[in-house]
C-alpha cells in the first residue's frame, strides 16, 4: 500500500484551509527505488522550483516545498500520478473555504 501521511484511500482528515491564504507543502518521498512519487494537486497550481505547477516530482529520500496560495474554494484531489501508487491508495483530499 501506498500513503500520504500515513493515510489510505482517501482516508486522511481533509487539511483544510482559508480562501486566500497562503499555503507551504512540505513533501517527503520514502521508500526505495520504486517510490518515484509525483505528487499532483487538483484545482490548483503550486510555486515549485522555480516555476508554477500542480506536479511535484519526489525521489526516495528527497524532499520538496511547495507553495500554494488558496484561492480556488473547493474539496480537491491530490494523489500520485504513478498508477499503481494511486491504485494501492496513494490519494487525498484538501478543502479550501
Amino acid at each position: 500500500m501506498h500513503a500520504i501521511n500515513g493515510f489510505i484511500f482517501g482516508n486522511l482528515p481533509s487539511p483544510v484551509m482559508t480562501a486566500g491564504e497562503r499555503v507551504r507543502w512540505y513533501v517527503l518521498g520514502m521508500g526505495n527505488e520504486k517510490d518515484i512519487h509525483t505528487a499532483h494537486w487538483h484545482g490548483k497550481t503550486l510555486r515549485w522550483a522555480g516555476r508554477h505547477t500542480d506536479v511535484v516530482e519526489v525521489f526516495p529520500g528527497s524532499m520538496a516545498t511547495a507553495d500554494m496560495v488558496a484561492d480556488n474554494p473547493g474539496t480537491w484531489l491530490l494523489h500520485c500520478h504513478v498508477a499503481d501508487h494511486l491504485r494501492a491508495g496513494m490519494m487525498a483530499t484538501y478543502t479550501i473555504r
